[in-house]
Formats: C-alpha cells, structure tokens, sequence
C-alpha cells in the first residue's frame, strides 16, 4: 500500500551446485550470496539442485540446514540422484527407519524389488534379487553413501542395524521435488529437455517415472531450449567452472564439491557466478 511506509525488496535467485555433504563450503558460500545480494538490495534465496549428501564430511549437517532454511522460506532444494539412491537403500536394507520416519516414499519411484522385477539392467536380469538389493546397496555405499551414514552416527556402515538416521531428515528428503520453477529460472538436478518436463506433469505414472529418472541422471544436453521463458539450471555433471550454453538456455552449476574442488552457485538476476573452495 502507498504512503505504508513498506518496502518491497526483490530477490536474489542464487542456484547452488552439487553440495554432497561440504556444509561449511555451503555456509561460507551463502555469506557471498548474501553479500553479493546485500549490494543489489535484494534479498537472497538459496536454491540447491540436490545432491546434498553423500561423499563429503557432513552429509546429516547439510541436509538439517537446508531443511531449515526451506522451513524458513530461504531456501529451496530439488531431489537429486544421491538423495534417491539413499532413501532406495534405506528401504530396502534398513527398512524399520523408514516405518520410524512414517514409510515416506517420493511419488513416481521405484524400488529396488520393482527396478528388480522389471529386469531393466543386467544387473536385475543376471542376479537374484537378494544379491540385487546387495549390489545396488555397495554401489551407493562406494559412491559416497559410507560418508553419509558416518555423518549420522552409524557404527559398521556395513552393518545396517547400526545406521542411525533421523526420521524428519527421510521425511524432508523424500518430499523433495524433482522440479522447481521461479519467473525466469527453472531448475531440476540433472539436464531435462523439452519433452520430459513437459512428461513430469503427465496423467501417466509410467510416463512421469521415465521423466523423473532424466530429472536426476540426465547428462544428454538438449538441443532446444527446454522453456522458452526460463533458463534451465542443473548440476549433476562436475564440470572446472559454471558453464552458460546460451544458445539453448542452460546453466550447468555442479563445481565438483564432491571431489574437493569448488562449490559454485549462479545468481539469476546479476548472472553472477560466485564460488568457494573446500
């Protein structure tokens, strides 16, 4: 209202790349983005494109601040491919921290048993399905899940009776969107085209599993713009810096954190790129 004596401050969209468990990277970074957004007069909103865990010290850390500052309404975060892998594996190996949590399960998803029963990979077709399940659990433990269940307290990470995992952080993995939308900026974990945003809103299950599973492990770069109004912001791809494909409006944001480079995040509004070592 005129004469209220209210200002209205803008904000500051900074897309944040690949965390995987670098929390005091994180924090560090979001003191730039504050202060970056502090000299525009806006006001920042940190949006995370997933993978916050796994592979790094302070797996549980991250995912308890993000929680809180989406809680807070200062952030923002989309699931991304370690986070599903986690809550597949916790499921399928340490099922009673789920029914703790309240058995939260992210919609469009399977699980290992139906991944099984399809025999989609060789893998599912070659094994039994306790071996599967076996499989799938050393693959996520070697690509950084160990570091996670260290970071909450597990005692024999190859013992899953010893995993401990809070059941408000299952909770708020497992509502994670897959896709997160702001006037100009569209962001999902992984590169999406076209057709399979236009999928993840399907009336078909099938179809919008198929479109999820590109929302989190997409690497094909689409060869048309996937909004006509938006850029398309992803990770999932560690690349040496923050690289702009203008011509078919992506950002691509993942620094590699998870390998101890940078954590980098792109600012919508200033195209600003800002970044910090870990």
């Amino acid at each position: 209202m005129l004469g209220s004596g209210v200002r209205t401050v803008g904000v500051l969209h900074a897309v944040v790349g690949d965390v995987h468990g670098q929390l005091d990277a994180l924090r560090r970074l979001e003191d730039r983005v504050a202060a970056h957004a502090a000299r525009h007069g806006l006001q920042p909103l940190v949006i995370s494109v997933g993978d916050l865990v796994d592979r790094g010290p302070d797996s549980s850390g991250v995912v308890r601040h993000v929680a809180r500052g989406v809680a807070a309404g200062t952030h923002v975060a989309v699931m991304g491919n370690h986070e599903s892998m986690f809550l597949a594996v916790v499921r399928a190996v340490a099922p009673d921290l789920m029914s703790d949590a309240g058995d939260p399960w992210p919609p469009d998803t399977p699980t290992f048993e139906e991944l099984w029963e399809r025999k989609l990979g060789n893998a599912s077709r070659w094994l039994p399905l306790d071996d599967y399940v076996r499989f799938q659990t050393l693959s996520w433990l070697v690509q950084g899940g160990a570091t996670t269940l260290a970071s909450y307290g597990a005692i024999d990470v190859a013992d899953p009776s010893t995993w401990r995992v809070d059941p408000e952080d299952l909770r708020f993995l497992a509502d994670l969107p897959v896709i997160w939308r702001a006037e100009g900026v569209v962001v999902t974990h992984a590169l999406l085209g076209k057709e399979a945003m236009v999928a993840l809103g399907s009336e078909d299950a099938a179809v919008r599993e198929r479109a999820r599973e590109v929302a989190m492990w997409g690497r094909t770069p689409p060869k048309n713009r996937m909004d006509d109004d938006r850029v398309h912001v992803s990770g999932h791809t560690p690349l040496s810096a923050v690289r702009r494909r203008p011509q078919i409006g992506v950002v691509q944001c993942d620094t590699g954190a998870g390998f101890g480079r940078r954590l980098s995040a792109w600012c919508v509004e200033t195209d600003r790129v800002l970044s910090v070592g870990i």
